[in-house]
C-alpha cells in the first residue's frame, strides 16, 4: 500500500492545507458537472482555501481504524475512512482540493500512455525511440515513465504518487502478463489511472491514519492482512467509480479529476 509515514496530523489553528503545497488554479471536480449538481457538495458546505482545520481532527476515524484492526468489520473501515474525508479533510471537495496533484500526475500519466500508443506526440516518439533502445526490464520501463510523466522534485507527495503508479503498473502486469505499456487501450490505460488513485488514496489512509498501527501492538502479520484488506476493499470501490465514469469522459485530465472526487465523495458517505 505504499511507503507512505505516519502523520501526527495538523496541529492546533493549522490549516486543512500545508503551506507548501501550490495555490488551487482551478477545479478539480472534472466530469463537467454543473454547480447544482446533486453530486457535488452545496456551496455552503465547501471549505474555503486557507481555512483553519478543526482540533483532532483524525482521531476519530484513528479510533474506528483501530476497531477494524480488532475486529476485521467494514463497518468500521466504512466509519474510518468517512470521517478522515468528512472531517479530517474537509469533505470531498476540499479533499480533492488538496490531493489535486494527485489528479494532475495521474492526468498526465493517462495522456502520456495515450500518446504514446498513438504517436501523436513527437516528444514522447522520441522519448520512446531513446527508451526502446536501452532494452529495459518491465520494472526500469516503468520508474522511466514515471520519472518523465512525474518529475523528482523531493516533494512527499511526488514520491507517493510516484509509488502508487508503480504498484499499478504492476497490478496491470498481474491482469495483463503479455501486454505492451506502449499500446494499451483505452480500458487498460483507464484502469492504470483507477489502479493508481486506489493506491493513493491508500497511501493517505497509511499517512494520516498509520498512528493506529503504531500505537497500538497488534500482531504484525494481523497489520499486513488487515492493510491488504483495505487495499481490496479501496480498489473495489474505485474500481466502480472508474467504470462509471469512463462512460462520461475520455479526456485522461478530465477523467483523473472525475475519478478522484468521486472517490472521494464515496468514502464520505
Amino acid at each position: 500500500m505504499g511507503t507512505s509515514t505516519s502523520s501526527g496530523g495538523g496541529r492546533s489553528g493549522s490549516p486543512f492545507d500545508p503551506e507548501w503545497l501550490k495555490p488551487d488554479s482551478g477545479t478539480t471536480t472534472g466530469g463537467g458537472d454543473s454547480p447544482d449538481s446533486p453530486s457535488q457538495e452545496n456551496d455552503e458546505n465547501v471549505i474555503p482555501d486557507g481555512a483553519i482545520a478543526p482540533e483532532r481532527r483524525f482521531g476519530p476515524a484513528r479510533s474506528l481504524l483501530g476497531g477494524y484492526l480488532q475486529n476485521g468489520s467494514h463497518d468500521n473501515l466504512r466509519g474510518a475512512t468517512k470521517s478522515m474525508v468528512s472531517k479530517g479533510m474537509g469533505g470531498a471537495r476540499r479533499a480533492a482540493t488538496t490531493m489535486r496533484g494527485v489528479a494532475s500526475g495521474v492526468g498526465s500519466l493517462g495522456e502520456f500512455l495515450t500518446s504514446a500508443r498513438d504517436g501523436n506526440d513527437q516528444r514522447v516518439i522520441d522519448w520512446l525511440t531513446h527508451v526502446r533502445q536501452e532494452n529495459l526490464s518491465a520494472t526500469d520501463l516503468t520508474l522511466e515513465i514515471l520519472k518523465e510523466v512525474i518529475p523528482e522534485t523531493g516533494s512527499v507527495d511526488d514520491e507517493s504518487l510516484r509509488n502508487a503508479g508503480a504498484e499499478a503498473m504492476a497490478q496491470l502486469y498481474e491482469l495483463y502478463p503479455e501486454v505492451d505499456i506502449f499500446n494499451l487501450t483505452d480500458v487498460q490505460i483507464g484502469e492504470v489511472m483507477g489502479l493508481t488513485i486506489a493506491n493513493e488514496i491508500c497511501n493517505r489512509i497509511d499517512l494520516q491514519l498509520g498512528q493506529t498501527y503504531e500505537k497500538l501492538k497488534y500482531d504484525p502479520l494481523l497489520i499486513q492482512e488487515r492493510r491488504s484488506d483495505i487495499r481490496e476493499w479501496v480498489g473495489a470501490k474505485v474500481r466502480v467509480v472508474l467504470e462509471k465514469q469512463t462512460t462520461k469522459n475520455t479526456d485522461p485530465k478530465s477523467l483523473a479529476q472525475s475519478i478522484l472526487f468521486s472517490a472521494l465523495e464515496v468514502f464520505s458517505e
